[in-house]
């Protein structure tokens, strides 16, 4: 479910459905997808590459468009309840750099 959940996310952003003028949602990636145990929660990582819009700017259009991404994954998935999406950013690249960095600073 997870592995769908992110083609639907990442096709709907790629296409730019949202039709923002400050967001534009084709910078925005899905880096992971983590669905609960009961399969009512579902965290949406994204990082989102803009030097205009500060990814809690994204964040924050991420959850008011909230319903209306609900919705397009319910349609483009057959389930029974569809989930909640709650959207975090991504920091695990930035972590990745920080370690790399201090490990060429031992050497």
């Amino acid at each position: 479910m997870a592995a769908e959940v992110r083609r639907v996310l990442s096709e709907f952003f790629l296409r730019n459905s949202l039709n923002d003028e400050k967001i534009n949602t084709a910078f925005l990636s899905v880096t992971d997808v983590r669905v609960s145990s009961c399969l009512q929660h579902v965290k949406v990582y994204v990082t989102y590459l803009s030097d205009n819009v500060s990814e809690e700017e994204c964040l924050e259009f991420l959850r008011l468009n909230t319903p209306h991404l609900r919705h397009c994954v319910g349609k483009q998935i057959r389930l029974k309840f569809v989930p909640d999406l709650l959207f975090f950013i991504d920091d695990s690249f930035d972590y990745a750099q920080k370690i790399e960095c201090l490990l060429k600073e031992i050497q």
